[in-house]
């Protein structure tokens, strides 16, 4: 079935695709589970994760990145995605996606930021063609 899509995505012309959000989650360390989206939680308190304090039901000290595109239909992309992300200057965690392929008009694609627990704030920039996002979170540790 994958086969028959790439193909059936590589004879048909490229439709307009959308970089259409980010999304972040926790890497909850007791249960493997990951956390809702925090991009979406305007009173998250990101203060000590890596104990389960703040707004972390359990600790947390990886974060995953998710970029999410949509188009209608499926196809292959060929163009470039790059996620990247930031804190202090330094560069956390990186990727880029060179193809991928598209079903039922989406994509999910993914970035593991290990040791996000206290690093401060966090920049996430993701980069697909012309199109460019981003979104900023907040991890802090102290007492």
């Amino acid at each position: 079935m994958i086969v028959a899509a790439l193909a059936l995505a590589l004879a048909t012309p490229q439709k307009s695709v959308t970089l259409s959000d980010i999304r972040m989650h926790l890497f909850y360390e007791t249960t493997g589970r990951l956390s809702p989206d925090l991009t979406q939680q305007r009173d998250f308190a990101g203060w000590n994760v890596i104990i389960g304090a703040g707004s972390a039901e359990e600790p947390a000290d990886d974060l995953l990145v998710v970029a999410e595109l949509r188009s209608t239909g499926e196809q292959f992309v060929q163009t470039p995605l790059k996620i990247v992300a930031t804190a202090h200057g330094k560069v956390l965690a990186s990727r880029v996606y060179r193809t991928f392929l598209m079903q039922n008009g989406q994509v999910a694609l993914p970035v593991w930021v290990k040791n996000a627990g206290c690093a401060g704030t966090i920049s996430v920039t993701v980069t697909f063609g012309a199109q460019r996002r981003s979104e900023k979170l907040t991890l802090q540790c102290g007492e």
